[in-house]
Formats: structure tokens, C-alpha cells, sequence
């Protein structure tokens, strides 16, 4: 009962966000010039180009970038058992950020191309050095990727002081950008995103197992190197698209599931669900006050979120002990 009604809270919260995102920003446009948009599809209009070209594609965005980062912080803390994990400590983050920078600075025509790349060979070369003896590691897999994470976050910085020309634009996409004119590409990543987070879903009783004990978990009948392999490249694909796609944002995998787990508890099955609805509203808010707050310039949401996600993180640990 008390999760269908905390469910029910989410769509709400959710569809008002949207409607106030909608309205919100350099150009305010009234809830009833909203609605006869959307009713009067054929009529366009400058608020219509608005809506549809530029404020929509942003809160679809906002709202899969949000989810995925609070589905895999929360997948990512069951699996080291640590509630300090977030999706950008395995190091796949600064590996796309790395291909990112690469892109912005050599002129190459696709960004997102350079940082799905870059997050495809961070995953793999920690994996790689995380197994022993067909075993992942996980303890090896921590520190491997924070060591990667910090090395490639170096390189980031190096390559952005050379060619200082390039370096606001190189930080402020860093910082988190959720302007997308690409629409094709946002479908595609809603695609595969959607489509491992139903995988995901399906294991998770195995990896509430797991994240109890390995060695109950494996009496149990639990693969557990399938499950440990499966959730960190899940894991690592779904960081690396949200990367790729808007820069590096934090917290939001950090603070969201904590948020979430002291409401539902930390079934895994009911958590990444729940995770992903709230991690878009957090997002969505935050970008809203990005956009409004000094409008007509706009804040880098990774700063809204920052600003917001510490706080929060710290009143929980304080509170709950």
C-alpha cells in the first residue's frame, strides 16, 4: 500500500514538473497558450517551435539521463555493498568525458561518437585488469576505476590548459549540458537504455542476494560472476551513454537512491523502478532552475545539482545516522 501510494506521488510530481518546465524560461508562455498547442498540433507558431523543437527534447532528456544515473548509482551500490558509490567511480565517466574533450578540441564532427567510444574502452580496460582467475574482483574493479577515473580526468585538464582556446567550452560541457538537437540519437539511447534497465530488473533478486553475502549467494544458486560482469557493464554502458550525451552531472546517482531506499527499503526490484522516476524529477527540477534563475543565460545543471545534491546527502547521513 504505502509503495503504491508513493508511486502515485512520483507520476503526479512528475507530470506537474513537466507542465512547469514547459512554461518556464527566456520566453514564459501561459498554461492555456500551452494546452491549445498541443491541441491545435497543424497551427505553428513561435511558442509551438519552442515546445516541440527545443523545451520537449530537453525534458525527455532531462528525464532519461536523470533515471538511468539513479538506476545505476542504486545498482552500483548493492553490488560493493557501499553506500558511497556513485555511477562515475568506476571511471567510465572520464573515459567519455576524455573522448568528449577529444572531440571538442580537435574539431571532430560527432561529440557523442568520441564519448560513447571513450566509454567503451574504459570499460573494457577495467574490466580486464579487474578479473584474476575468470573472477571480478570488485575490491580491484573500485580502485582500478577511480585510479582510470583520476588519470583520464588529468589528461582531461592537461589537453584543456594546452589548447586554452577550447577550455570554457570543454568545462562548461563537463559541467552538464542538456541542449540536444539530435532527436534520432535521443530515441536510440532511450532505446538501449530502456531495454537494460528490463534486464536489470529481471537479475535484481540475484543481486539482492548477492549483496547480502557472495558465499550465501553462490550456496543459493546465484551466478554470481554473470551477476557481478552483467551490472557493472550495464552499468558502465548506461553511465557512458548519459555522459556522452550531456556531460558529466553528479550526485544524482549518489543522493537519489538513498533517497528512494529510506521510503521503499532496498529491494532492488522495487528500487530501480522507483529510482528512475525519481531521478528524472530531481534532474528535471534542477535543469528547470537552470534555465530560469538567470534567464536568459543558462546555469550548467551539474551546478544545480550540486548545489542542491550535497545538502541533501548530508542532512540523510546526519538524520539516519
Amino acid at each position: 500500500m504505502k509503495k503504491n501510494i508513493f508511486i502515485v506521488i512520483l507520476l503526479i510530481l512528475l507530470f506537474i514538473v513537466i507542465l512547469i518546465s514547459l512554461i518556464s524560461g527566456s520566453v514564459k508562455i501561459s498554461l492555456n497558450e500551452l494546452f491549445s498547442i498541443f491541441f491545435n498540433t497543424k497551427v505553428e507558431t513561435d511558442s509551438s517551435l519552442i515546445i516541440f523543437k527545443i523545451r520537449l527534447p530537453r525534458i525527455f532528456l532531462a528525464i532519461l539521463i536523470g533515471g538511468t544515473l539513479a538506476v545505476t548509482g542504486a545498482m552500483l551500490q548493492a553490488i560493493f555493498k557501499n553506500p558511497l558509490v556513485d555511477p562515475f567511480i568506476t571511471g567510465v565517466s572520464s573515459g567519455a568525458a576524455f573522448g568528449a574533450t577529444i572531440a571538442i578540441i580537435f574539431k571532430f564532427y560527432s561529440i557523442t561518437f568520441f564519448a560513447v567510444f571513450g566509454a567503451i574502452l574504459t570499460i573494457l580496460f577495467v574490466y580486464r585488469l579487474s578479473v584474476k582467475n575468470n573472477n571480478l574482483n570488485l575490491y580491484n574493479l573500485l580502485l582500478i576505476g577511480v585510479m582510470t577515473g583520476s588519470f583520464l580526468s588529468s589528461l582531461i585538464m592537461f589537453l584543456s590548459a594546452f589548447f586554452n582556446k577550447d577550455m570554457v567550452k570543454v568545462i562548461f560541457w563537463l559541467m552538464g549540458d542538456l541542449s540536444i538537437t539530435d532527436t534520432f540519437l535521443l530515441k536510440i539511447s532511450y532505446i538501449i537504455s530502456i531495454i537494460i534497465i528490463i534486464f536489470c530488473i529481471y537479475f535484481s533478486n540475484d543481486l539482492n542476494i548477492l549483496s547480502l553475502d557472495e558465499d550465501e549467494a553462490k550456496v543459493s544458486g546465484v551466478k554470481t560472476e554473470f551477476i557481478k560482469t552483467f551490472y557493472f557493464i550495464s552499468s558502465g554502458i548506461l553511465t557512458g551513454l548519459s555522459v556522452s550525451l550531456c556531460g558529466v552531472i553528479g550526485f544524482v546517482g549518489l543522493v537519489v537512491p538513498h533517497i528512494v531506499r529510506f521510503f521503499i527499503g532496498p529491494d532492488l526490484r522495487i528500487l530501480i523502478p522507483f529510482s528512475f522516476l525519481t531521478g528524472s524529477i530531481f534532474l528535471l527540477i534542477c535543469d528547470t532552475i537552470a534555465r530560469v534563475v538567470f534567464a536568459p543565460t543558462e546555469i550548467p545543471v551539474g551546478i544545480i545539482t550540486g548545489l542542491f545534491g550535497a545538502p541533501v546527502f548530508v542532512s540523510l547521513l546526519i538524520t539516519r545516522k
